[in-house]
């Protein structure tokens, strides 16, 4: 088994009261079969509390006005306070700490959810560089694969994911076009990886060609050319219109969302109202010219954002074989994300890493922590017209 470890995870520190948004709220969290057992053997007065916070059928601690019932009025846990971190379950003491495992790979990293994790992750000057260990301990716990997968595979999109590092770090590029370039790229390669036996040729040969001298300025003209076509077809209509019209639907289809964050449903028809009704094509393209102004000394920030989806992801397309799905979520949630601020800039007047860190953790948490929420956006991007190629790139425009 190899460890790849993300470079900042041994720094994270948890912040405790001193959180703005703890992860004892908001969702049940699920007790790991051995410290459910322990928690069953424990008496007294912690054993009574244990029994009546914890629900059987689920094995999850019961909630009280949406926080765990043992999260306490000091902004602090019980069972922390009275069994130290060894008492806490295993999801307790993991988050917000992740794994993903895929065979003889396993790579840990932060979880942009949390607050102070989200911090770390977006002021990240190593962008996201990893840290690779072999562990000492040759048992069998440590040699145990917890997937069969195909190495093959996974070397092909290890490679894929290493472009799109490099396509998204180039800061001669612009912004959107390296997004843009990104999605083209998973795209041509999404292609091939469903049709063709010599996936590692043609991911090789796409590498090349998007990486190659002079592959900007060749990509910027097609754009360019599918921008003309687009503003011929809709005179009437300014050519950035359309990414108005885009984000607009993407927004609404995060409506059936389950609602992680109490307040999500109310925040998303605010966004929408204000974005989309109240302000006319031009305010919103002068507050989008006003933000990107203001955002200009967030690069590294927006980069090791859409570098957290990416990393985060990718590598799981050894599973189910969506190259192009990954690197749509990614792009979504960079956009969606800057959808959020642009609504806080517009409305609160203010633009900068605090607020996209906040705009970054809410979104993490509404989607990622939600298997449900996941699994919806996954099957929208395979089947919703909003998010095909094109559709897409203009979004990006």
């Amino acid at each position: 088994m190899k460890y790849r470890i993300q470079k900042i995870f041994d720094r994270f520190v948890c912040q405790g009261a001193d959180c703005e948004a703890t992860c004892c709220e908001g969702w049940k969290i699920e007790i790991d079969r051995e410290s459910y057992e322990a928690y069953k053997k424990i008496r007294g007065k912690l054993g009574l509390k244990l029994l009546l916070g914890i629900d059987p059928k689920t094995r999850c601690f019961r909630m009280r006005r949406r926080a765990c019932v043992f999260y306490n009025s000091h902004g602090l846990c019980d069972l922390y306070k009275e069994l130290g971190r060894d008492g806490l379950c295993q999801g307790c003491k993991d988050y917000p700490r992740h794994k993903e495992d895929y065979g003889d790979l396993q790579e840990v990293m932060l979880s942009l959810s949390c607050p102070e994790a989200a911090r770390m992750i977006l002021e990240d000057e190593s962008f996201g560089a990893w840290v690779e260990k072999i562990p000492e301990d040759k048992g069998e716990e440590s040699g145990r694969k917890l997937w069969e997968v195909s190495r093959k595979i996974l070397v092909d999109l290890e490679k894929v994911r290493e472009v799109l590092n490099q396509i998204l770090r180039d800061r001669q590029i612009p912004w959107k076009q390296r997004l843009a370039m990104g999605l083209a790229f998973a795209h041509d390669v999404q292609r091939h990886w469903d049709t063709d036996e010599d996936r590692t040729w043609w991911v090789g040969e796409l590498s090349r060609r998007y990486l190659a001298l002079g592959a900007p300025e060749r990509f910027h003209r097609k754009m360019q050319g599918l921008r003309e076509d687009k503003s011929a077809s809709s005179p009437k209509r300014p050519r950035w219109a359309e990414r108005r019209i885009r984000l607009a639907g993407w927004l609404r289809q995060m409506g059936p969302m389950e609602p992680v964050l109490e307040e999500w449903k109310q925040t998303l028809d605010e966004m929408c109202t204000v974005l989309y009704h109240e302000w006319d094509w031009d305010t919103y393209h002068r507050f989008c010219e006003e933000f990107d102004r203001e955002n200009e000394g967030l690069e590294q920030e927006w980069e090791n954002l859409v570098l957290y989806f990416l990393n985060t992801y990718l590598l799981g397309a050894v599973y189910d074989g969506d190259v192009f799905g990954k690197v749509k979520l990614a792009v979504f949630g960079v956009l969606v994300i800057r959808e959020r601020c642009l609504f806080v800039y517009g409305t609160e007047g203010k633009a900068g890493r605090e607020e996209l860190i906040k705009a970054a953790w809410q979104y993490s948490r509404q989607v990622e922590n939600s298997d449900h929420n996941l699994e919806f956006l996954e099957m929208d991007f395979l089947m919703n017209p909003l998010f095909g190629l094109h559709a897409m790139l203009e979004a990006l425009q």
